[in-house]
């Protein structure tokens, strides 16, 4: 008898890193879950392109209501979910004395509250599979801190340590909890940065070059799947630039 297929769900699964660690998971024969805020047609196209094996679903970390949905709508489809890939995120820069205060608090609820709302509503079912896991993508600015950065660096040091209480609380169930923290990747945020910023920035990395959205993927999917005996655990893909 062939064992069940393993399911995961993926948050920001649409788009950059997201749409690759959906892509490395569904190659590996994982059925995916993959969640959009306002990529519908990106999402449309990685399920065109894998078939049954990846389902778009709309999913907004910032409404409470949206983290019951996703998780019912997994379970509807597979009937199981094995894997959490806490993904999605929001970001937005300016210095402590500058950036808005609601817009500061807004980043920490949406990241922080909504990776503790999402976590919740799926801890049933991950305490039903067979190695449940759960992801969270953090950052290395969580880890030493960027200048502009007070909001995002606040909520991503914040969900390292809700990642190592969680992994305490869920290790009797079977359900390993572990951290990835990228540097700078290539993506629509990193897009953004300027030309002196760029080369700045570079110029601290140790590899001397941003990372690619499939090299944190496979950071990603090796914690997910492979990395049976790590939990609560914080591994850095960031090109050096925290050492």
């Amino acid at each position: 008898m062939s064992e069940p297929y393993r399911t995961a769900l993926v948050t920001g699964g649409s788009r950059g890193i997201g749409a690759a660690i959906t892509r490395q998971l569904a190659e590996r024969g994982v059925r995916v879950a993959c969640t959009y805020r306002t990529g519908r047609p990106e999402a449309a196209a990685l399920a065109a392109e894998y078939g049954d094996s990846v389902l778009p679903v709309q999913y907004d970390l910032a409404q409470p209501n949206s983290a019951r949905d996703v998780i019912s709508t997994v379970l509807e489809r597979w009937g199981r979910l094995d894997s959490l890939v806490l993904n999605a995120g929001v970001w937005r820069g300016g210095r402590l004395g500058t950036i808005d205060h609601g817009d500061w608090w807004s980043v920490l609820e949406s990241n922080v509250g909504g990776t503790a709302r999402l976590s919740r509503e799926a801890l049933p079912a991950l305490q039903a599979s067979d190695g449940g896991s759960v992801v969270l993508i953090s950052s290395a600015v969580g880890l030493v801190g960027f200048a502009g950065d007070t909001a995002y660096a606040a909520a991503k040091s914040a969900m390292i340590g809700f990642a190592r209480s969680l992994a305490k609380e869920t290790g009797r169930d079977g359900i390993r909890v572990n951290v990835l923290a990228p540097g700078f990747v290539e993506t629509d945020m990193t897009a953004a940065v300027g030309d002196r910023a760029r080369r700045r920035i570079t110029d601290d990395l140790i590899l001397r070059r941003f990372g690619e959205p499939g090299e944190i993927a496979k950071a990603a999917v090796f914690l997910s799947e492979d990395a049976t005996y790590c939990t609560g655990i914080v591994l850095t893909a960031d090109g050096g630039w925290s050492l």
